[in-house]
């Protein structure tokens, strides 16, 4: 079996692998969308009920703790221990409890269930840097609504004192049906055990404790209360629109939006009357001094602390507490439910790919480095030896014995060149280089051979013609004859013939350099400049400017055939001793920039022609080029026109557009997939990145990966 059949073979594998592997983080996120709604829901009221707590503590001087802060898969809070989910008897149930009625139960040494959960400690699997992910977005598993679980651990006794005890779960086990808790029973079962004392008094009872006979500093605890409580009031206020403009986007039931707002209202109110108050009681006090002015302070008191009757709840807030708790219990419901709920099935699949990652990322490492890399080095080493000595003036390497030649005209473009019957290609391999002689000699890569009949025909990359038209050049534009020697032969290309993109013979020999500046660009884009993670070198073939990355005219637009440098570069920086272009026919050149949304995208740029004219000119190119010239090109002005043969980009460059260079190659892993792999499966592949803004962005290298799957595949004969 050929070197490259095993690889085309491996290739499979891997895409395969990666599939499943995509298939799962799939199946994940459509989970988490499904859990989207009801965890926004979830963390949008916690808010509310603690504003509904602290109005129970105004009203009767009790209330319970605010629940821990929480956030759709803890997005923007730090990280928590395991012991801050502890000790919440006399807390909100928050998002711990939901966690806990999902979790695993703990047992002893003898099986016997503990009652305690066990949580997984969150860890970062990975980062995506692909277009389908928009860049660097990490994998964190399990992402709690809490935040990040610094370790694993374990909380006491949670289970039997939550949503799901072990006497549920047993019975849900044996019948399959689930009877589990509710989110307002939880937390009335917890407000019956808070106990009242002499200090858990409401406001207004203070005062009503004073009288005008009263010292003057006996007044100042109300005072300050006051005032607190008229800040406390109007940020609740805040904080129930904020919620209702959240639950308004998911479709929450009216009547739960119109309680927020009244009871919105009704925090305002009470926000009044605690600064009537607080600004009744600054010095001097008069108003202390008079029964009639001090009655009325306390009755203002008394209605900020208890809107409605004395020492309960306002009705607005009481009719909010019963349309939220409908709204809460419905959405964790959602999330815990038996054995499908959305949070249930979310948990069970980061549990899953937490332990299916480590294996997975083994394989990869171990199959890159046992199979994967031998093979693309195997594969790709003709390619890069065979243009090493086309560059040294060698013969070539293919293995052509006696006189060989076409037996049939052959245009420009062909993908397959008969020669004579009787020659041997037994040993010809892919990357093997063919001089092609004639009036309009050219280099063919060599893809392989194969037989048809009594036709024998070498397997070529698109052949490259001169189609000079010139009366005075010799032989047939875009055509090679019949009779044209085929062989091994050494060819001399200079690297001023090199950097000029043209041979000094004359345009009929093009051909030649053409082909050399093309494939040493496609190794590059495969390999990097300079070499890899495979441990392969491709040659370097002198090119103008070296190292220089030239800006231009934006915007670059989806599938544009002109691009425009900003300024025309200085010919002293060409690094030839005459004037070359920027760019050669045939050449690959990286094109990279921002869209209109500030990603950042590195594509491909396959070069036809370059010139240099007005903007005048230039517009009169527009309607046959369908690019148009930009604005900011003067009708004097002269402008560096690169006219492409193909540009692949899924979004318009619209800003910091360049052309360059500097190609990093790929890694083993990103190639057999196709696919930006994350980098702890291929370490191989540069993580590009910029400063944009201040803030450090991924360059997209997808369309670029895609134009070298498309190299590698084409020369192996691959479907691409």
């Amino acid at each position: 079996m050929s070197a490259v059949t095993r690889l085309s073979m491996e290739l499979d594998g891997w895409q395969a692998a990666w599939k499943q592997l995509e298939a799962f983080l799939d199946r994940m996120d459509g989970v988490a969308d499904q859990d989207a709604p009801h965890v926004q829901t979830v963390c949008a009221l916690l808010p509310v009920f603690n504003v509904i707590e602290r109005a129970r503590r105004r009203a009767v001087g009790i209330a319970l703790a605010p629940a821990l802060a929480a956030a759709p898969r803890g997005e923007g809070l730090s990280a928590v221990s395991v012991g801050s989910l502890v000790g919440s008897e006399s807390r909100l149930p928050g998002v711990e409890e939901l966690e806990f009625a999902v979790g695993t139960i703990g047992a002893d040494g003898d099986g016997k269930l503990t009652g305690a959960a066990l949580l997984a400690g969150t860890v970062t699997l990975f980062a995506f840097r692909d277009e389908k992910h928009g860049g660097e977005v990490a994998v964190r598993v399990p992402t709690y609504d809490f935040g990040p679980l610094s370790a694993s651990g374990t909380v006491e006794d949670a289970i039997d004192a939550g949503l799901f005890t072990t006497d549920q779960r047993k019975d849900a086990a044996e019948s399959g049906v689930a009877e589990l808790g509710t989110w307002t029973g939880l937390r009335a079962s917890r407000r019956a055990e808070l106990k009242t004392t002499s200090e858990t008094v409401s406001l207004s009872s203070v005062l009503d404790g004073l009288s005008v006979s009263s010292s003057s500093s006996a007044f100042d605890p109300v005072a300050s209360g006051a005032a607190t409580r008229q800040i406390e009031c109007l940020a609740d206020r805040n904080v129930l629109l904020q919620a209702k403009a959240t639950l308004e986007e998911q479709g929450a039931a009216p009547e739960l939006t119109d309680a927020l707002q009244r009871a919105a209202d009704s925090l305002q109110a009470s926000a009044t009357d605690y600064g009537a108050v607080a600004t009744a009681l600054q010095p001097p006090r008069t108003v202390i001094a008079s029964v009639s002015g001090l009655a009325s302070l306390k009755t203002t008191l008394r209605r900020a602390d208890s809107p409605g009757i004395p020492g309960q709840l306002s009705n607005e807030l009481t009719t909010l507490d019963i349309e939220a708790g409908k709204g809460m219990d419905e959405a964790v419901a959602s999330r815990l439910a038996y054995p499908d709920g959305s949070l249930r099935m979310l948990r069970t699949l980061e549990w899953s790919l937490r332990f299916h990652w480590v294996f997975r990322q083994r394989w990869f490492d171990v199959r890159n480095r046992a199979a994967l890399a031998p093979l693309l080095k195997l594969v790709l080493k003709p390619f890069c030896d065979s243009l090493t000595r086309v560059l040294a003036g060698q013969p070539t390497g293919i293995p052509l014995v006696g006189p060989v030649a076409l037996v049939k005209d052959t245009l420009t473009q062909a993908t397959a060149l008969s020669v004579t019957p009787t020659v041997d290609l037994g040993q010809v391999q892919p990357g093997h280089v063919a001089h092609v002689g004639g009036d309009r000699p050219t280099l063919a890569l060599v893809l392989g051979w194969e037989v048809k009949g009594a036709e024998k025909r070498l397997r070529i990359t698109p052949l490259n013609v001169s189609i000079a038209t010139d009366a005075k050049l010799p032989g047939i534009a875009g055509l090679v004859r019949s009779g044209t020697p085929v062989d091994g032969s050494a060819v001399s290309v200079s690297s001023q013939e090199l950097m000029d993109g043209h041979a000094a013979a004359g345009p009929q020999a093009d051909g030649v350099v053409q082909e050399v500046i093309a494939l040493g660009a496609k190794l590059n884009l495969i390999l990097g400049q300079g070499g890899g993670a495979l441990g392969l070198v491709p040659p370097a073939v002198a090119a103008p400017y070296p190292g220089q990355t030239f800006q231009l005219l934006p915007p670059v637009e989806v599938g544009a055939t002109r691009l425009f440098l900003d300024g025309i570069p200085l010919a002293s920086t060409s690094g030839s001793s005459k004037p070359v272009q920027v760019a050669r026919p045939g050449e690959l050149l990286l094109v990279r920039g921002a869209d209109d949304e500030g990603t950042w995208w590195q594509g491909v740029a396959t070069v036809d022609t370059v010139d240099v004219r007005t903007g005048a000119a230039a517009r009169a190119d527009d309607e046959v080029t369908t690019t148009p010239t930009p604005l900011g090109c003067g009708d004097d002005e002269e402008v560096v026109v690169i006219t492409l043969r193909d540009l692949q980009m899924p979004k318009a460059l619209v800003r910091d557009v360049t052309l360059r260079r500097d190609f990093k190659g790929f890694g083993g892993p990103s190639l057999a997939t196709g696919v930006m792999l994350p980098i702890e499966l291929d370490s191989g592949t540069a993580n590009l990145t910029v400063q944009d803004g201040g803030v450090t962005k991924t360059v997209l290298r997808d369309p670029e990966l895609r134009a070298a799957t498309t190299v590698l595949k084409s020369w192996l004969g691959v479907p691409t």
